[in-house]
């Protein structure tokens, strides 16, 4: 019959109880329908409509298609009403109705309801199968909507919302309470909507966002006049996760309440109100823009009274992999934050008795309180105290300082003494630019004022040794992560000095640092030093020099290192047995031989000066004495054979290949082990670099000087394991091992 308004089908409605009176149908089983077309109302539209007379007290509507706001939403409907048909209105009491509704497929259930016009109409209907309770109320241009469901299978309204264009991506499971209200019109439309569940668990496909076995609550607030949105949101148990966020209500039940404003390219938040617990809370206002959800502007405040689960939630999500990552933090914290353009402008904390450990840094700081303030342009002074905090194992006490941070720029406001081990550390001018750049500058000085050895040597663990560190730091450069001090740091240990220079840290913080540097070591006490570290007693003075250091991970993987006899020391130089057998098990030789026999009864002897060198290169260490070893002698340790040429370190030195004498250069004596045949030429000659032992059981010594002779000739150097003797004769020297 067409589109019709109400009126007509007010006139249908007429035409058909007359056409029923006048042909008297009234016996059962006598039916009559109308066609009544298409009607159409202010957000819907109902097409292939027509009325069937069944008795007096019941007629069916049938209708083939229903649009909601230009969307298909239920076809093939069919009401079934025990009513009386009347000449104003079609009533139906106690109806039941059949319809495919979208997204939900062929549903049934009870209806009851009135319809007067197009414009002036009301239905109540139930569907018992999905827990649903719906009222529809038409009035002129406005529509209200009430909707209740319970248990509703969160699949199942995803399905709903898709044939309605909303669709969410992933794999949703778990069940549902929904409660919804509105007034939908032309000039203006609110809705409420508010919604629960027990144990919600979701996975998007990115694997961006997820939950499970979350519990929470939601309500929601629409009013299409000033386009403002207002949402609550409660998370009682269970996880959530938006990258890189990670929520454990279960833990920490939170809220949160939002309301934004929607313009044409923005959303404007009005009011962010976050409650994690008594964990803390969190409030901002922000300006969004949609084209890519860029954030232009936001105002936030924050206040932390129990800092741990904070940081644990907020913070460290947003930290993994850099030098704060595993950041660990107890207190109370209150501040503000500024953004413009995505970027931070202004930064205000204020910090009560707070603990932080950052393990990646090696640093703690406890009892921390004092205000914090960042600006790029006109920033307020900062300050900030602390009780007591450790650096790696060093530990350091109170101290406070001031500085001003401003843009990438941060200076020392007045001059900070930190106290470290007895000692201190003093900045008296500390200016950073362009921090956190390639570029950065740095504008250092300071001073190292002494601090004790003994206390150093415990917190790492070392033997204890004292003595005092400390030294002018005139200067420090970084420039891509490569940190250098220009000046000096000096020690005054077991009566004499440590210098370091040319020290550079490369990545000090990172996950591999590594540190180069040249140190010096002058008139070291040995009777201190081998006292120290029980490697037996040796008197005199040391000196030392090991150059180009370098530590991977603070550990040494090279060095050029020579440690000799002080220059011009008169001071008594001995050395005792349990220290010669120290140097050979350093040299590689076998220990204990002096014990052995007549020398068994003297507990030290004198020496004229000693010297070992060492080259680390690719974990192995290229050693030699008193001076370096010649290109033709690169075996450092030698351990020589019975029949090798210094046999004569034996009693029985009358016969073999090689017979000889081993000299101390200082005291030109042979040994006593080893008398000089008589009327044999004195033909001894200086082997430089070479440690010589008895494999059997013999003397070793390492690093040492030595004469041997015997045989008319003495040993030049080493090759193919021979003895090599002037004149290019040779003697077997059988080499036991090296290096």
């Amino acid at each position: 019959m067409g589109t019709c308004d109400y009126r007509g089908v007010q006139k249908l409605a007429v035409l058909l109880f007359a056409g029923v009176w006048a042909s008297g149908l009234t016996a059962q089983g006598q039916e009559l329908t109308v066609s009544i077309g298409t009607v159409t109302g202010p957000a819907w539209r109902a097409s292939d409509v027509s009325l069937t007379y069944l008795s007096p007290s019941a007629f069916r509507l049938s209708v083939a298609f229903v649009d909601w706001a230009g969307r298909p939403a239920v076809n093939n409907l069919q009401v079934d009403c025990a009513a009386p048909l009347t000449g104003t209105a079609l009533r139906c009491e106690h109806g039941r109705f059949r319809a495919t509704i979208a997204g939900w497929g062929r549903q049934e259930g009870s209806l009851d309801g009135a319809f007067v016009s197009a414009g002036n109409w009301r239905a109540r209907l139930e569907v018992p199968r999905r827990g649903l309770v719906a009222t529809l109320e038409q009035s002129g241009a406005d529509m209200k909507v009430s909707a209740r469901m319970r248990g509703q299978k969160i699949e199942d309204l995803r399905a709903l919302a898709a044939a309605f264009g909303q669709t969410v991506p992933g794999e949703f499971s778990g069940v549902v309470d929904l409660t919804l209200s509105a007034r939908l019109g032309p000039a203006a439309s609110t809705a409420n909507v508010q919604m629960s569940t027990g144990s919600l668990n979701y996975q998007e496909p990115s694997g961006r966002y997820a939950a499970e076995n979350l519990a929470a609550r939601a309500v929601a607030h629409w009013d299409s006049g000033p386009q403002r949105w207002t949402l609550g949101l409660e998370g009682h148990a269970g996880q959530a996760y938006a990258e890189p966020l990670f929520l454990d209500f279960t833990a920490l039940p939170s809220t949160a309440e939002v309301v934004a404003q929607d313009s044409a390219d923005h959303w404007r938040i009005e009011r962010l109100h976050v409650q994690q617990g008594t964990a803390g809370t969190f409030d901002a206002t922000s300006l969004i823009a949609k084209a890519g959800l860029a954030l232009e502007s936001a105002e936030i405040a924050f206040d932390a009274p129990a800092l741990a689960p904070v940081v644990a939630t907020d913070v460290q999500p947003f930290v993994i992999g850099t030098p704060l990552d595993g950041l660990i933090a107890q207190g109370a914290v209150r501040g503000t934050v500024s953004l413009r353009g995505g970027s931070m402008t202004a930064l205000a904390a204020e910090l009560s008795g707070v603990t932080l450990t950052a393990g990646r840094l090696g640093l703690s700081l406890q009892n921390l309180s004092g205000k914090v303030r960042w600006a790029g342009v006109d920033a307020a002074p900062s300050s900030v105290q602390w009780s007591v905090g450790t650096l790696g194992r060093i530990p350091f006490g109170p101290s406070e300082v001031s500085f001003r941070a401003q843009g990438q720029d941060l200076e020392l406001l007045a001059p900070w003494r930190q106290s470290l081990l007895e000692g201190a550390v003093r900045v008296e001018r500390l200016a950073l630019r362009n921090l956190g750049l390639p570029q950065m500058d740095v504008d250092f000085r300071g001073v190292l004022e002494p601090i004790d050895l003994a206390a150093l040597c415990r917190a790492l663990d070392w033997p204890v040794f004292g003595g005092t560190l400390g030294g002018q730091l005139p200067g420090l450069r970084v420039q891509n992560d490569v940190w250098s001090i220009d000046g000096l740091l000096e020690a005054q240990v077991f009566n004499g000095t440590v210098r370091l220079e040319n020290l550079k840290a490369i990545e000090p913080f990172g996950a591999l640092p590594r540190v180069a540097a040249d140190a010096y070591l002058r008139r070291l006490e040995l009777e201190l030093l081998t006292g120290t570290f029980e490697f037996g007693r040796i008197t005199g003075r040391l000196d030392g020099d090991i150059k180009a250091l370098r530590l991977l991970n603070w550990k040494p993987v090279a060095f050029d290192a020579r440690l000799y006899s002080a220059p011009g020391d008169d001071t008594r130089r001995r050395i005792s047995q349990r220290a010669i057998d120290s140097i050979s098990a350093i040299g590689g030789g076998p220990t204990g031989l002096l014990s052995r026999g007549f020398l068994g009864v003297f507990k030290d002897f004198s020496y004229d000066r000693m010297g070992i060198g060492c080259v680390l290169r690719d974990s192995r260490c290229q050693m030699d004495g008193i001076e370096p070893t010649p290109p033709a002698m690169a075996a450092p340790v030698i351990t020589w054979s019975r029949d090798a040429c210094c046999r004569a370190l034996t009693s029985s030195a009358t016969h073999g290949r090689c017979r000889g004498t081993l000299w101390w250069s200082r005291s030109r004596q042979r040994s006593p082990l080893a008398p000089r045949r008589p009327n044999s030429p004195d033909r001894s000659r200086r082997c430089v670099g070479l440690n010589f032992s008895h494999a059997d059981g013999g003397f070793h010594e390492a690093g040492n000087d030595c004469v041997c002779s015997g045989d008319g000739a003495a040993v030049r150097g080493l090759r193919d394991d021979q003895c090599v003797f002037p004149g290019g004769g040779s003697r077997e020297g059988r080499r036991s091992h090296h290096r």
